[in-house]
């Protein structure tokens, strides 16, 4: 008796000292991507072409594919999990003056150079090229 009362308090003990608290720490990052083109025009809207298999949004850790925002003004904003992850894809650009053009980013299209999203807000420029 005296024995399973020393194992229950020795239990409880452990309980409470081995717990760490992680409300504070979230496993989802609120991304912005920021689309910037070499000559500085402002894109309007941007929808990304996604019957193609070079568009991906791939978390490395969890092999999960995600679907990319719809960016106006320049921006598209979307939750992910935290992780490293690959963004290739090509879209159909509408730009202020109502011209529209295809482009491309890939600049975090390999593993070599995949991106780490690891904070509670991140705020990603990509790269656009024009493709015709």
């Amino acid at each position: 008796m005296k024995y399973n009362l020393i194992y229950l308090i020795f239990i409880v003990l452990l309980t409470f000292t081995s717990c760490n608290d992680e409300s504070t720490q979230s496993l989802f990052s609120q991304v912005t991507f920021r689309a910037e083109l070499p000559d500085g025009r402002k894109i309007v809207r941007m929808e990304v072409d996604k019957t193609l298999p070079s568009t991906y949004l791939r978390n490395l850790n969890s092999y999960t594919n995600y679907e990319f925002p719809l960016f106006v003004n320049n921006q598209g904003t979307t939750r992910l999990q935290k992780g490293i992850y690959l963004i290739s894809f090509d879209a159909i650009a509408t730009f202020e003056d109502g011209t529209t053009a295809r482009v491309r980013s890939s600049q975090y299209s390999n593993a070599e150079n995949a991106l780490p999203l690891l904070n509670d807000n991140e705020n990603i420029p990509l790269i656009l090229y024009l493709i015709n």
